[in-house]
């Protein structure tokens, strides 16, 4: 099989996610116009066929983000040997830049929890609650969530390996997914089966506060990438 990774690698990262990002405007498009047919998943991917080039659709699959990277070997471990984490003591002076750093760590953990937590339960919803005539709607809800948590996961990744800028671009997109899935979640919550209406409504106010953190996350991470000479 051939190995579509190379697709990808030959567009930039900002083209890669903007051709997934018309991808799913389109596959929720066509959900709702096929959505109550018998066949709808295969006339959905008869119609992407014909609107996305084959090697986008197969790598989809196929594509993995992350490169495995082999540990040099001359990585120096000496501060490795007391069984140690990377933090210092509370008492003990860091540089700017590392406290910056411990601080998107915190609080990208506390985000992630949250959000994890909100996919979990939409999850539960989707399969119990809601009736039928909500599928589609819900299960733009249920995407936008997961595609939120796929960004920060990148973004705390991109932060753990110094890829400043990629860190502070994929920060920008959990912000974005963020304030879709609340107003979704907000549209539905207008039209929701009265059983759930309190716990949507407690959920949104909650992603309210959480877009906050979300939005000190982004600036931390421009403020971390100008602390180390990036430009963005």
């Amino acid at each position: 099989m051939q190995d579509f990774s190379s697709y990808h690698s030959n567009l930039n990262k900002d083209e890669v996610l903007r051709m997934n990002d018309q991808f799913a405007a389109r596959y929720f498009s066509l959900l709702e116009r096929f959505g109550d047919l018998p066949a709808c998943d295969e006339l959905i991917m008869t119609q992407l066929k014909k609107e996305f080039p084959a090697e986008f659709l197969e790598s989809l699959s196929d594509y993995q983000d992350k490169i495995d990277i082999e540990p040099p070997d001359n990585l120096d471990q000496s501060n490795l040997q007391d069984g140690r984490s990377w933090e210092s003591q509370e008492n003990e002076e860091v540089p700017p830049e590392m406290a910056l750093m411990r601080q998107l760590d915190a609080r990208g953990r506390k985000i992630a929890a949250f959000i994890y937590q909100c996919v979990f339960d939409w999850c539960n919803i989707m399969a119990i609650l809601i009736p039928r005539e909500t599928a589609v709607p819900g299960t733009r809800i249920q995407f936008f969530l997961c595609r939120t948590l796929g960004n920060l996961h990148a973004c705390m990744e991109s932060l753990a390996s110094n890829e400043l800028a990629s860190a502070g671009a994929y920060c920008k997109r959990v912000l974005r997914f963020a304030e879709i899935s609340l107003q979704l979640l907000q549209q539905f919550e207008k039209r929701c089966p009265v059983q759930i209406n309190d716990l949507l409504t407690m959920r949104n106010q909650q992603l309210a506060l959480l877009l906050k953190d979300i939005k000190e996350q982004l600036q931390d991470c421009q403020t971390l990438q100008r602390m180390e000479g990036g430009f963005l």
